[in-house]
């Protein structure tokens, strides 16, 4: 066990203030060599000196994280809590990387066999990395912000995925993982409904998210599959919103006591409470950052996720508890709290612990519901990924060249103990059925359409430059190109650079005209104003992408004959095509590529 670098003697007996306050940090890293963010030597500082209790590992691939983990872990007198973005597998480069997870529900009786499949997936992979807390599944129902990235619409639907997520999570990591719901109370709003659960609008001063529905409403609704996870996840995250009914001002995360009510008293959730989004700019205008992390602990939160500042909002929370603004009594619970999951998650840390704690002697685990009781492993290792060719020598244990680059990189050192495990399961070759899955969930709607197509037709696609966004990534063997071309619609692709004139005179002369859009953006007014005036021509319109837009352009666009994937890969272009010309032999479909980054 990594983690218990210093002897015990290092630590007061109890932790110091300061040091109970450090333990529920969490800080944002990054796991690329060289990075900066934050510094290493500063990561070590925050973990040697301060005494925090966790870290987030935000980006980088997966061999890097391992290298990371082991040192951070090798740093820290207490075993660290290690983060993940977990809403589409891990956030690494080289991890699975899975379709949307909305696909799941929408794949009837065999949504919570294959989101359970992609727990196990999830958290083989983290485990073997040293990750031991994901930040997933996405508990919200479907909406914008994290709930983008929602299970399903329907609250009961999306509890009962998320349930089935958690049970795979447990079965691949039956000696425990901290997996958590998020992000309460809501950021999104359900889209196609006539009373939408989230509005985003000014309140008063500042700007902040705001929930429109009413606190009966909310509990009846988008909050049932929080509620109903309570005895399965080790932790909630919380995001900054607004509820009216409680405050104007200030969101739940931030009232004093507000979190302690409903997830503590009304609920009984007995695990960690997480204040995430404290760096969002709007709350600058609400106080300054340590005075935030202050009001999310008096809140009722057990650890602040990436506080902006970590040292000040230790210097912050210490002197607020001397002032009396803070209880000294919830600091020591919310630590408790900390310490009674490292204690589960790290055996071998188990006596330290409760020397420097004594609060843990009393836990017995088997008595404990939920992630800390997980057993009964029944499944063998469903795990496979994609790792960067210059990175997988180093995952699966090769001898590196001496003059490599990857040897300057990483130096001539024997393998750490966890590649072998980590490049075993990369080598496994079950998961592409839980991806192809998944991707088929994502495509919806669509008629076949009649063959031969006419002479000139022209197979128009469009993809977005905005910031950020999801390039297709087509080439020639893209089904979304190879499938009609073959079938004798031409390829004509164009972006919101390319010339107008060039698209008027190449489409002014076309017969029939299939339409796909890549889009994380709206179609220009200009390209929607020449469909519509040109629908007659237009034989079928696909959106891979922006769930939001496709919905709007539905209603503007009621004569199409529309299909919609979430995702942009091979699989979800073969599944959109068969839905075009399900009498055509379409070739095999190819197995999805992975993601460089999980969004």
């Amino acid at each position: 066990m990594g983690g218990s670098g210093s002897p015990v003697a290092a630590l007061e007996q109890p932790l110091s203030l300061a040091q109970q306050v450090a333990q529920l940090l969490v800080v944002p890293v990054s796991a690329r060599l060289g990075s900066q963010a934050p510094p290493r030597e500063v990561l070590k500082q925050l973990i040697q000196e301060v005494g925090i209790g966790g870290i987030w590992i935000t980006d980088g691939h997966v061999a890097e994280a391992l290298l990371l983990i082991e040192e951070a872990q090798s740093w820290a007198t207490l075993p660290l809590l290690v983060a993940a973005e977990a809403s589409r597998g891990l956030a690494l480069q080289g991890a699975t990387s899975f379709p949307h997870p909305l696909g799941l529900s929408r794949l009837g009786s065999e949504a919570e066999r294959w989101a359970e499949q992609w727990g196990r997936i999830t958290a083989r992979e983290a485990a073997a990395i040293g990750i031991n807390w994901l930040l997933g599944p996405v508990a919200e129902p479907l909406g914008q912000g994290l709930a983008r990235l929602a299970l399903a619409e329907e609250p009961q639907l999306a509890l009962q995925l998320a349930r089935a997520f958690v049970r795979g999570c447990e079965q691949a990591v039956p000696e425990g993982i901290l997996t958590t719901a998020r992000a309460f109370p809501g950021q999104g709003w359900a889209e196609g409904r006539a009373n939408p659960l989230l509005l985003l609008k000014p309140t008063a001063d500042p700007w902040c998210p705001r929930l429109s529905l009413t606190l009966e409403e909310l509990q009846a609704g988008p909050w049932l599959p929080f509620r109903g996870l309570v005895d399965q996840v080790g932790a909630i995250s919380v995001a900054p919103v607004v509820l009216p009914e409680w405050d104007e001002r200030w969101p739940l995360s931030l009232l004093p006591g507000r979190l302690t009510q409903l997830l503590r008293q009304e609920w009984g959730f007995s695990g960690l409470i997480v204040a995430e989004g404290l760096d969002q700019n709007f709350l600058a205008n609400l106080a300054d950052p340590p005075l935030l992390a202050v009001r999310a602990l008096q809140a009722g939160a057990d650890l602040l996720l990436a506080p902006p500042d970590p040292v000040a909002a230790v210097t912050a929370i210490v002197e607020a508890v001397r002032q009396g603004s803070l209880d000294a009594q919830a600091i020591a619970q919310s630590v408790t709290r900390v310490l009674r999951a490292k204690q589960r998650l790290f055996p071998s840390a188990s006596a330290l612990l409760k020397q420097v704690w004594p609060a843990l002697a009393e836990t017995d685990f088997s008595l404990v519901p939920g992630w800390m009781g997980a057993k009964d492993p029944t499944d063998p290792a469903l795990c496979r990924g994609f790792s960067d060719e210059q990175l997988k020598p180093l995952l699966l244990g090769d001898p590196l060249a001496k003059d490599s680059p990857l040897a300057k990189l990483f130096g001539t050192r024997p393998p750490l103990p966890r590649v072998a495990r980590l490049g075993s399961l990369l080598a496994e070759q079950d998961i592409a059925p839980c991806q192809a899955a998944m991707a088929r969930g994502g495509v919806t709607g669509g008629q076949a359409l009649p063959l031969p197509a006419p002479p000139g037709s022209w197979n128009w696609i469009w993809q977005d430059l905005a910031p950020g966004a999801e390039t297709a990534g087509l080439s020639a063997a893209s089904p979304a190109l190879s499938i009609p071309a073959g079938l004798g619609f031409s390829p004509l692709l164009s972006h919101p650079l390319t010339p107008l004139s060039l698209l008027e005179t190449a489409l002014g002369s076309a017969g029939q005209l299939i339409f796909q859009a890549f889009v994380e953006e709206p179609l220009p007014n200009y390209v929607l104003d020449w469909l519509q005036q040109q629908r007659e021509r237009v034989a079928a319109v696909v959106v891979y992408g922006n769930l939001s837009f496709y919905r709007r352009l539905q209603a503007h666009f009621q004569w199409a004959n529309a299909i919609h994937s979430l995702n942009p890969d091979p699989w979800a272009q073969a599944e959109a095509m068969q839905r075009l010309f399900p009498h055509r032999l379409i070739p095999e479909k190819p197995e999805p590529q992975p993601a460089s980054t999980n969004n």
